[in-house]
């Protein structure tokens, strides 16, 4: 059963277009950096989890894997079969990440890429992925974060005022701590990514009515000093014009039999 507009699949499948044209989605820094650790190969059986309109699940195939592009969105995964459809080893998988209905130990290679933010209970979340994934196989989380606690709350209340999806942007202390809750092992991670993102670009994005874009725009107004020196956030005029988005990419493994997480 497809969502309606009034639940969080719904709003996002409405999205959809949108998001298959938007740069930092189809060619953000985080990607290349993505797949240089991921280190797809061919025949690689790989999952994207919160695939949106498919474009790191496009790249992974382009590699010679064969994909699973997962998401609850339908709207979202039209977008995606519209834009890549015809690319070998990619198919498409409606279903949430925390229940996706794939089998045990069945992927070598696991990513999710600027989604887990809007997941209810990314733990719930990441134990699914450590279901799926085989011993030795391997995880990259990208996904937006809060660089430091004393700006949690600004970022949290802009992120929510500009989608009501949002759930929470962590620190990269707590996705650590997630990560090894989940029994994934910790290889390499780190917030050196950084998005630079034009606000009326980012807020055009959501389609919002004027009330919510105007909260949005008076959240960057009354942003502190720590908070504009942390998202070095630019002013014209006095408005928001752009700011850069800290992104946390994080390669972890399922450890194999007889190792440790």
């Amino acid at each position: 059963m497809r969502a309606s507009a009034q639940h969080p699949e719904g709003r996002w499948s409405e999205r959809g277009a949108a998001y298959a044209v938007s740069r930092e989605h189809v060619a953000g820094p985080s990607l290349p950096k993505l797949l240089a650790l991921a280190d797809p190969r061919p025949g690689d059986r790989c999952l994207d989890v919160g695939t949106g309109a498919g474009h790191t699940a496009a790249c992974l195939a382009r590699a010679g894997a064969e994909v699973v592009a997962l998401d609850p969105a339908a709207g979202m995964l039209d977008a995606a079969r519209r834009r890549y459809g015809a690319l070998p080893g990619l198919r498409f998988v409606e279903a949430p990440g925390d229940a996706t209905g794939l089998q045990d130990d069945a992927f070598d290679l696991v990513t999710a890429r600027h989604t887990l933010h809007h997941h209810a209970d990314p733990n719930a979340t990441l134990r699914e992925i450590a279901r799926v994934l085989r011993p030795g196989g391997r995880f990259v989380l990208v996904d937006e974060i809060t660089p430091d606690p004393r700006v949690d709350a600004w970022l949290d209340a802009v992120s929510r005022a500009r989608d009501a999806t949002h759930v929470r942007a962590y620190t990269l202390d707590e996705w650590r701590a997630m990560l090894a809750t989940a029994g994934l092992r910790w290889v390499v991670g780190d917030t050196d990514t950084r998005y630079r993102m034009e606000v009326d670009a980012w807020i055009g994005r959501m389609d919002l009515p004027e009330t919510e874009q105007a909260e949005v725009r008076r959240l960057f107004r009354e942003a502190g000093p720590l908070e504009r020196r942390l998202f070095t956030i630019e002013y014209e005029a006095g408005e928001a014009v752009r700011f850069a988005l800290p992104m946390a990419v994080v390669l972890t493994t399922r450890p194999a039999e007889g190792e440790t997480s």
